[in-house]
């Protein structure tokens, strides 16, 4: 089966929205290849499709490049991309995202597909097993509110069960939707209509959210999340030395892609130094994450989060220790 071909790579994508784009001007077609394709692309694309007869695929009239397509360039959907699609539609997390007509009518298009891969064949061997319970109907229907209100930048009241204090309502503006890989959970951060003076963010488990429904309130202030993030993330970053063993620099990588942090490689060593922030509430998920790399990951500084490690490290022994016991 053939993974990959240069029909769908980055060279073709610009010269089809170039072409979608027509009738464009010189100028026009150079934004769209700079926009779309790499460094390059404006020297390498635009001199063979405008200036030469290597592309015939535009005319120039009256200094507007016109397309000789009588129809717009379109990608067939590949064989191994439908059996992709159809492995998609197993994991019960994109339902979340779709309608039910959506869903009815992807598995209608790809009746008969085999899936690329199944469910099953995954193996989660570092996360909790206390996730959300994507498949219950209340679930979803509270997530595609929250999805609706993200797009729309509107308000709902929300009732929310949080784990020490009990029921708490409220409205709540939706600001951004998060996922936890490690917890299997969804988060949304949320802003409060009636702390319009004196914004904060709140940040609530979708599993914990019990019931939502529309409101009349109006929330006009402006709020950076991001900016919110950057004001409550730990005072000092994490000092990492990530060895090459076990592909440990690429892994480390993945695993905190999401996170803020600045890298410095040494080729000859083959070990990466790490500066890694984190927000203060996910303290104990950022130590777990790394203990998980074991020797590949070499805490540094500062010397309270490794004080942390050495505790945790020292209670798994105990208990260890006790079951064999």
């Amino acid at each position: 089966m053939e993974l990959f071909s240069e029909v769908y790579g980055c060279y073709y994508a610009v010269v089809a929205e170039i072409l979608r784009s027509a009738p464009v001007t010189r100028a026009q077609a150079e934004a769209l290849a700079a926009g779309r394709g790499y460094g390059e692309s404006v020297l390498q694309l635009i001199p063979k499709l405008l200036d030469s007869r290597d592309w015939p695929l535009l005319e120039e009239r009256d200094g507007l490049f016109h397309s000789r397509l009588d129809r717009l360039p379109d990608l067939p959907v590949t064989h191994l991309e439908r059996s992709w699609l159809k492995a998609l539609l197993a994991d019960p997390r994109l339902r979340l995202f779709l309608s039910d007509g959506q869903l009815a009518h992807l598995e209608e298009a790809l009746s008969g597909v085999e899936p690329l891969y199944r469910q099953e064949d995954i193996v989660y061997f570092d996360r909790f097993l206390d996730g959300d319970d994507y498949a219950d109907p209340g679930y979803r229907q509270r997530f595609q509110a929250i999805l609706s209100a993200l797009e729309r930048e509107a308000v709902l009241h929300l009732t929310y069960q949080a784990p020490k204090t009990g029921l708490h309502t409220g409205d709540h503006r939706p600001l951004r939707l998060e996922y936890s890989p490690r917890d299997d959970k969804f988060r949304v951060y949320t802003v409060k209509v009636q702390d319009s003076a004196f914004p904060c963010c709140y940040i609530l488990n979708l599993g914990r959210i019990v019931d939502i429904s529309p409101s009349d309130a109006q929330y006009s202030g402006a709020f950076d999340v991001s900016e919110w993030r950057r004001r409550h993330r730990c005072a000092q970053p994490l000092l990492l030395r990530v060895s090459g063993e076990r592909n440990g620099v690429e892994r480390f990588m993945l695993e905190f892609s999401s996170y803020e942090k600045q890298s410095e490689y040494d080729g000859e060593t083959g070990v990466c130094t790490v500066r890694l922030w984190y927000q203060r509430e996910d303290e104990t998920e950022v130590l777990i994450r790394l203990l998980g790399f074991g020797p590949v990951v070499q805490v540094l500084g500062p010397e309270s989060f490794v004080a942390l490690m050495r505790e945790r490290v020292a209670r798994q022994a105990a208990l260890l220790q006790r079951g064999k016991n």
